[in-house]
Parts: structure tokens; sequence; C-alpha cells
């Protein structure tokens, strides 16, 4: 997530009189230049300087926090943005670039809260730029939260302010893209194209979203030409695999995904892809190697593949350890829920069934499939009545639901004799 967005980093907060106070902006500007340039440790040294010799100016926390951040130093980075708006409780910047970096870090719901009180602080932002900065960032908060319309609104204040920022109609596509409206997302990347014919960014974007409306020519060829544009960014080399995968070119998709992991050791989902592609090749063993390092790097959705492969091979036990790790990363997956639930009930485990199933229906309540799932848990168990009460909550749902009706009709007949 993190290199999506936007960095905020601004070296003039407030104006300052004179004396020292300039002498401190010049350091913070070196400090920028440097950031600019790659050179976090020197423009490091720079904020270092700053501090030790204006210890209130709290801008120099606020810089020095977003330093940090890009170190990987996030409990350093959170400290120093904290510092900033202990001593400026109406430093905008310093709000904002704690929004971002609790946004980076998974933490979406208190990102926002900070994202809009540095939004309410909008007269205390030095240059508009950095106000349009804020909405953009807040407008991808929103869009991981599925919502959606605020997240669009968000990116449209961000393009009042900044009309012709390419990244902002790029984050705008992809929130699009993550809705299903795939021709409003194939617009704003256009938009972002039109003002940059070089931005390999929107060529890669627009690429996965022909892919996923099958667009695999038009897919293709944006995705080279965002290889070419920028030969860096290995979400668009993945895309590739995906287009090769669905054209059933197999070897080739591999290729694809060795030259990923190759140049990027630590690209979870280029493992995935690998153990899918393995799998298709039945190639078992190679598509739970893959599958383990994509979770070892972290990616939670290779343990439920690890789940779903045991459970293919009828290793259900190694499918039921699988699936309730992911679980633990994913508490309320009611799809894994629901597969822990139908292995228990394989093996006759029909209480530890129900467990599954009631924590299924505690997720989703008006889903009929759990409630049915547990009547066959009852009904095996001869628990009739219980079971009756299931498949009748599952007519509620769905009148038209046959197979209920016909455990009910079996049961009614089994109650009878």
């Amino acid at each position: 997530m993190k290199r999506l967005l936007s960095i905020l980093i601004i070296v003039t907060i407030f104006i300052v009189g004179c004396g020292s106070g300039k002498e401190v902006i010049k350091i913070n500007e070196e400090g920028f230049e440097l950031f600019s340039q790659g050179k976090y440790q020197e423009a490091l040294e720079k904020y270092n300087q700053a501090i030790e010799e204006y210890p209130d100016f709290s801008t120099s926390y606020a810089n020095r926090g977003m330093i940090y951040f890009e170190l990987g130093s996030y409990d350093e980075a959170l400290k120093d943005v904290d510092k900033a708006i202990s001593l400026n409780s109406k430093d905008a910047v310093a709000y904002s670039n704690r929004g971002y970096m609790k946004l980076a870090l998974g933490e979406v719901q208190k990102a926002i809260e900070d994202l809009d009180k540095a939004i309410s602080l909008r007269n205390y932002f030095q240059e508009k730029e950095s106000l349009g900065i804020t909405y953009t960032t807040r407008g991808t908060a929103y869009g991981l939260l599925g919502e959606y319309e605020k997240g669009i609104e968000s990116f449209d204040k961000a393009l009042k302010i900044n009309k012709n920022d390419k990244t902002i109609y790029n984050a705008k596509g992809i929130l699009y893209k993550d809705w299903g409206k795939y021709e409003e997302a194939l617009q704003s990347y256009n938009k972002a194209l039109t003002i940059d014919q070089s931005y390999a960014y929107a060529y890669a974007n627009r690429a996965f979203v022909f892919f996923i409306t099958k667009e695999y020519d038009k897919a293709l060829a944006d995705a080279n030409t965002a290889i070419e544009l920028n030969p860096i960014i290995p979400q668009v080399y993945n895309t590739k695999a995906l287009i090769y995968s669905e054209k059933c070119e197999t070897d080739k998709a591999i290729e694809i995904y060795d030259f990923i992991i190759d140049k990027w050791k630590n690209y979870a989902d280029a493992y995935i892809g690998r153990g899918n592609e393995y799998f298709k090749k039945k190639d078992y063993g190679q598509a739970l190697i893959n599958y383990s390092m994509a979770a070892d790097y972290g990616n939670n959705d290779a343990l439920a593949q690890k789940g779903y492969l045991h459970e293919y091979l009828e290793q259900d036990e190694e499918a039921i350890a699988a699936f309730e790790k992911y679980l633990e990363a994913v508490p309320n997956s009611y799809d894994i829920t629901i597969e822990i639930g139908d292995l228990y009930q394989k093996q006759e485990e029909y209480e530890k069934s129900i467990e599954y199933y009631d924590q299924a229906i505690k997720i989703n309540p008006d889903i009929y499939n759990s409630y049915f799932k547990k009547g066959l848990s009852l009904e095996y168990q001869e628990k009739y009545e219980e079971a009756l009460k299931m498949f009748n909550k599952v007519l509620e749902i769905n009148e038209n639901q046959v197979d209920a009706k016909n455990e009910i009709k079996f049961i009614e007949e089994k109650l009878k004799r």
C-alpha cells in the first residue's frame, strides 16, 4: 500500500518571522532536497541537525518522521509526528503525515481520523497542493473501507485543487476498479495518460482492468508499455503472468513468475500465482512450497490456498490447520469458516462442525447455507427437532430452497414412523 500513496513532506508549515526561524527553514529545505533525490540517510542527518539546534520547531519532527517511515523505522516515525503535534496542535502536515503512515500500516479508520483533522486545519497548510494530497490519501483510505462514494468525493476535492495531477486520476481509477466500475476506472486512467503519456502506473493499472474484463490483447499491450516505461513495477509483471495463465500458457506464466521472484524475492503474490500454475500442472508439491513461501512473506490468502490444496488432496487435518491459521489473521471470513465446518462434518465430528457453522451465522446471519449445513449436522446426529428448526430457517430466508424442503419432508416422514 505504501508505494501507491503520495508522500506529503512540506518544509514550511507556518511563517516564521526572522533570525533563527529562517535558519531552521533553510535546514529543512536542504533536507527536503536530499529526500527528493532519494538520499534518505543524508536527509535524516539534516533533520537531526534542525531538531538539535531548534528543538521546538514542529515541522522538523513532521519531516523527519516521513524519512524514518521511508527507512522502515515505523515506531520512530510515529513518535516524531506525535512530537510535532504536541509542539503545535495546528500542524496540519503532521496530522496528514500521521494519517498517511497509519493508512500504510493498515490502521485505516485511525488514518481517516488524522486526515479529517488535517483537512479541518486546511488554512494552516502553506501550500494548497498539500491539502490536495491529503484529500487524495483520504480517498484511498475510504476505498479500502469500501466506502467508495466518499472516496470519489475526496478525490474530486483533491482534483479541484490539483486539477492536472495524474496521480489523483490514477488513485481514482484504482478505487473505481475495486468498486467494480470498470468503465469509470478506464476513464480515470485515460485522463491520467492524457496528462502524461509516459505515466507507467496508469498503463499498469489499466492493463489490470483490461485483464479483469477479459480484453487480454489490450491488457498485454498496456502491460508491455508499462514495463518499457518503468521496468521496476512488479505488479505489471504479475498481470502479464495472469494473462498468460488465462490463455492457458502455463509455462509462460511460470517463466514470468520466476522472473518476478528472482528480482523481488518477497513479492508474495508471485508465489501464489506460481503455486496456482503448478497446481494446474498437477505438481502439488511445488504448489504447496509456493503457497508456503507466500504465507511466510505475509500473504494470508496463501494460507487459504494451502487449505484448499490439502482439501483437494483429501488431507483433511492439514487443510483444517491451514484454514484455522487463516482465521487467526482474518477472523470474519465466512467462506473459510464454512470450509472448516464442512471438513469436520465430513469427518463426522458433528458438534465441532456446528461450532463453525454457528460462527458463520454470527458473521452473516442472512446466508441460508450456514443454517442448512448446521441442520445436516444435527440430522446426522438424529437431533431431528433441532434440525427442522434450521431447515425452516433456511426457508424463511429463501422460500424456494428445494434441498431444505426435501430434508424437512424426509425428517417429518422419519418422525411419523
